[in-house]
């Protein structure tokens, strides 16, 4: 007897219940920085190439046709979910991505954000994010009713969809993210993304801005799930001498040799797009010189590069799927996956009668700004963590922010480990993935990344209470807790006590070398001197 394997909807389903399901955090602007941004996350089932429906047969077809009725559009999202085409096991669950148009100036206007995120990109610092990948979206203007209605705006004004319509459902969302510029010292904005679900097999055609957008791109959520082939896996390499002295050529070429560059993650996606603005030909304008472009070619095959806040907001909305979390984003060389990322180990049969039980979106719960409390939030949830431990479900060892060991204490926690390390099954809570940390840089000079280490006591802490926030009891008290703002500070706190560090040790080797050199030449000098007298 074969396995069953569940249609792709099935898993896309229990995302969307679980999303529901989870209470979003809302992070309140600090009275210094009101400024704000949305983002749509839009999601469609691409129906089976088999499938003919209504309207669309070929000249002279005489087969089997799906009504209109059955289509989908303006269904609720559990009806919609019973449509025979969206079970279908060859319909392909996809998400959509723009890639922001080229800019002339895209060479000196460098990008301000601690991400390299596209997402909140608007006309006066479009250079800024030059070929990015990004979803659509932009800042909050005075007149937008809400965050959801800018997401609404800027995607109209962007690509030419209206989420407002019948074959869109709004499906919830995703923890608000803090902006910030390249060291996180200072808040850019807080951003807010919202999930919407096309229910429709046909998308509407794309009107693009084509000052903004160059072209837009359907991804199926496959290829988004981690962990990563290490040949989906690369690097956006940032020059962090530009920010730190963005007009003084000399000073930036001290930095860059002190203190090296920065290394961003990214994922590696076909470059296939599904409709390009007026006057862009992919063939020719293609634009991999801008920092951080979306667009690269390696291997003679042209990519498109995921990364920053746009991938985090991805691994966020991949986290709910029912396929455990991994432990790493990236798969060991020798590695390869054994099953499709998002195969579900539910039963079909419940997910299918579930959609009877789909819950209305969770009322979001408010948080503090990183930078209006940077620290004292995560060291009150840390401090209630400890007084409130207990021998069966504190922990023994926690790996990090992205990793899967834990040891409980007791018999009947090791029981339970071991049975789910057999099950193929992670302790971490659904919904929470490894993309509150997969936006944040290495350094290309080793040294830099130990005093990031060294000076990261803090930042680590927060990681731990994080983990156990997400690994033990669900706890109101930890959802009140900014814990990717708290991160974000703490970690780019240590990165800027490394660099100073760094600069320093490096500037005082050198003038030290150069001393040394200076010493032997006059040395020499005075030696060949004398001896000539």
């Amino acid at each position: 007897m074969t396995d069953f394997h569940p249609p792709p909807s099935a898993d896309l389903l229990a995302l969307l219940q679980d999303m529901r399901l989870s209470v979003p955090r809302v992070i309140q602007s600090p009275p210094t920085q009101p400024r704000r941004a949305s983002v749509a996350l839009i999601i469609r089932l691409k129906p089976a190439p088999e499938l003919v429906f209504e309207g669309h047969e070929q000249e002279g077809y005489t087969g089997e046709v799906i009504k209109q009725s059955d289509f989908g559009l303006g269904y609720t999202l559990d009806d919609f979910f019973r449509l025979p085409w969206v079970n279908h096991p060859n319909t392909t669950p996809e998400i959509l991505f723009i890639r922001r148009a080229p800019h002339q100036s895209s060479s000196s206007a460098p990008s301000s954000s601690s991400s390299g995120s596209s997402s909140s990109a608007n006309t006066s610092s479009q250079g800024r994010w030059s070929s990015h990948i990004a979803f659509p979206g932009g800042r909050h203007e005075p007149d937008d009713q809400s965050a959801y209605f800018t997401a609404l705006r800027e995607t109209w004004e962007e690509v030419g969809i209206d989420l407002a319509e019948k074959e869109f459902l709004h499906v919830g969302r995703l923890d608000e993210r803090e902006v910030t510029t390249s060291l996180g010292k200072r808040l850019l904005m807080i951003l807010s993304p919202f999930v919407f679900l096309q229910t429709s097999p046909f998308s509407p055609v794309p009107e693009l801005q084509a000052t903004e957008v160059s072209s837009v791109h359907w991804i199926p959520l496959s290829l988004l799930a981690p962990p990563f082939d290490t040949a989906q896996w690369s690097q956006v390499e940032i020059d962090i001498s530009s920010r730190l002295s963005p007009r003084n050529t000399f000073v930036r070429w001290c930095l860059r040799n002190l203190i090296g560059k920065m290394q961003f993650g990214c994922v590696l996606l076909p470059d296939e797009p599904d409709t390009v603005a007026e006057g862009f030909d992919p063939s020719l304008a293609f634009d991999d010189s801008a920092e951080g472009s979306g667009s690269w070619f390696n291997d003679g095959k042209r990519h498109l590069r995921l990364w920053g806040l746009t991938l985090g907001m991805t691994l966020d909305l991949i986290a709910h799927y029912p396929s455990s979390t991994p432990a790493h984003l990236v798969l060991p060389p020798t590695s390869s996956r054994s099953s499709s990322p998002t195969a579900s180990e539910f039963n079909h049969d419940q997910i299918r009668d579930s959609a009877d039980f789909i819950s209305d979106p969770k009322t979001p719960v408010t948080v503090t700004s990183s930078f209006e409390d940077q620290w004292e939030a995560a060291r009150l949830a840390l401090e209630e963590a400890k007084k409130n431990r207990t021998p069966a479900t504190g922990s023994d060892k926690i790996e990090g922010a992205s990793g899967a060991g834990l040891t409980a204490k007791g018999d009947l926690g090791i029981k339970v480990d071991v049975e789910g390390r057999r099950k193929g099954k992670n302790k971490r809570r659904r919904g929470v993935g490894p993309g509150m940390t997969a936006v944040f840089p290495k350094f290309s000079y080793p040294d830099v990344n130990f005093w990031i280490w060294v000076f990261g006591r803090r930042y680590r802490q927060v990681i731990q209470g994080w983990e156990n926030s997400v690994r033990g009891p669900d706890r109101a008290a930890d959802r009140r807790v900014n814990w990717s703002g708290q991160a974000l500070a703490t970690f780019y706190s240590a990165v800027r006590q490394a660099l100073v560090v760094a600069i320093i040790m490096r500037a005082l080797l050198s003038g030290i070398g150069i001393a040394g050199l200076t010493w032997i030449f006059v040395k020499g000098i005075g030696g060949f001197g004398g001896n000539e007298l």
